[in-house]
């Protein structure tokens, strides 16, 4: 008897502590559902995540969650919103939240005064929304704070940021003042240790480069394209997905090539492309306007007359969206580099950004690295170890290693490996260079082409090529 009597109670206390239990489910789940409809989502949160729950409850968590990060976001604490996006994975837009969390943290820091701080946040950003202006407004504050205490700093600074506002009048300025020149231009000089002799020579560099045949050579993985003096295009190597198949077009100004693609920009600003394009590198056929075309491996971009870039293929470069006043651009096997007319470099990736690389009047990347070419013709680099060349007119980025001209038409090469090396130093005339992975190319200045390295699919075959001389004074 007293056997049955605790089986009744147990099954009496069982019975009651199920109906406890979901009670307090019901009071819990209705409680956070009242709090999410008065927008109490911290509330609502707490609520539902106490409570026992099913497939359904666990969605409506999830939701809770998203809106909660969002409050946070919306009322200045992005910390803990990136925190409860990072989180949330891929619901709904949760990722590209997170790089609005780290925008608004920026403001937030810029708004306090920390301008080192927030510098180096809207830097990491470069290309979402404003990110590259507030990143030189930081570096205009920055100068601003320094020139009381360090005005040669600050006109180090102030430089450095082109024409920003009016950073250039600010540090002609500050030159003018510290040396006394009443000219800004020399007193600039001054500042910068340019001697007139020193100022002839980049004249001279800058004469030259303007005078050599540009985007007329170029290589990819297995080809080798020549843009002739008439605006037609020859090609040679492997072109079992058609990148050799260019000999109809006409009006060519520019040429480039990928891995397995060709491209061509015409006269008219609208361009061409032939090859492999199961990425769509290839689908430009509505583009124009385009002042300058590049590849990467898979991918093809186009430089508009208006600063901005456009690109299709395999990579979605979302930091292009944000690029604006473009002068000149660079594509390697993966990324894209570039230099904006305040002589601001850009990169789509974030390892090979620097905020070191400053005043090249060209860039151009390959496999983890970029090498950038400044006015005095020197060398700098992203990643890369950088010899000490001088009197440089042009350079060309490979997978392997690095081409650079100089003004006397010599070739100059360095490699990662010994193994790779190509050697072009018996050349002379040379004036256009094209360093690829396997294979590398020169144009010299009667029109002629020199094409060495591994030849498996005739890339090197070009032997017979003019592509029309070039005449330096």
């Amino acid at each position: 008897m007293t056997v049955l009597i605790s089986t009744i109670l147990m099954a009496v206390l069982f019975v009651v502590a199920a109906i406890l239990y979901h009670n307090r489910t019901k009071l819990l789940t209705d409680g956070a559902r009242q709090a999410a409809e008065s927008g109490d989502y911290e509330k609502a949160v707490s609520l539902l995540s106490s409570a026992e729950r099913d497939e359904q409850s666990e969605e409506t968590l999830t939701e809770y969650r998203y809106q909660l990060a969002l409050s946070y976001l919306n009322n200045g604490n992005p910390a803990d919103a990136l925190t409860l996006f990072s989180q949330l994975g891929e619901y709904r837009d949760s990722r590209e939240r997170i790089t609005e969390c780290r925008y608004r943290a920026a403001e937030l820091l810029y708004e306090k005064g920390e301008y080192e701080a927030a510098k180096d946040a809207f830097f990491a950003l470069a290309g979402y929304s404003d990110a590259l202006d507030r990143y030189d407004a930081c570096r205009y504050a920055i100068a601003d704070q320094t020139e009381p205490a360090d005005p040669k700093e600050a006109f180090t600074l102030f430089r450095a940021l082109g024409g920003y506002g009016d950073a250039k009048a600010r540090s002609e300025a500050i030159a003018v003042r510290l040396t006394g020149e009443s000219d800004p231009e020399y007193a600039v000089n001054a500042m910068l240790g340019i001697s007139n002799e020193m100022l002839e020579e980049m004249r001279s560099l800058s004469k030259i480069r303007e005078a050599l045949p540009k985007n007329r050579l170029a290589v990819g993985f297995y080809h080798t394209v020549g843009l002739r003096s008439d605006g037609t295009a020859i090609a040679a190597g492997r072109n079992t997905e058609g990148q050799c198949d260019v000999s109809g077009w006409t009006n060519l100004v520019a040429i480039d090539c990928g891995a397995y693609h060709t491209v061509g920009l015409r006269s008219d600003g609208t361009v061409v492309a032939a090859g492999r394009n199961t990425e769509g590198q290839c689908s430009v056929s509505e583009w124009t306007g385009i002042t300058a075309v590049v590849c990467t491996d898979y991918n093809t971009l186009g430089l508009k007359a208006d600063g901005t870039v456009v690109s299709t293929g395999f990579q979605d470069y979302p930091t292009l969206s944000g690029w604006h006043n473009v002068a000149r651009i660079g594509g390697g096997s993966y990324a894209v580099c570039a230099v904006t007319e305040d002589g601001q470099y850009l990169s789509s990736h974030a390892a090979m950004r620097s905020e070191t690389v400053r005043d090249c009047i060209e860039v151009d990347p390959s496999t983890g690295y970029c090498i950038g070419l400044s006015a005095d013709g020197t060398l700098s680099g992203v990643n890369a170890a950088v010899p000490g060349w001088t009197d440089l007119v042009a350079i060309s980025a490979g997978s392997t290693g690095y081409l650079g001209l100089t003004k006397d038409g010599q070739v100059l090469s360095y490699w990662f490996r010994a193994r790779d090396a190509i050697d072009f130093s018996d050349l002379q005339n040379a004036v256009a260079i094209a360093a690829g992975g396997t294979h590398s190319a020169v144009l010299l200045s009667d029109g002629s082409v020199a094409a060495r390295g591994a030849n498996d699919f005739g890339e090197c075959d070009v032997a017979s090529w003019n592509l029309g001389a070039t005449l330096l004074d």
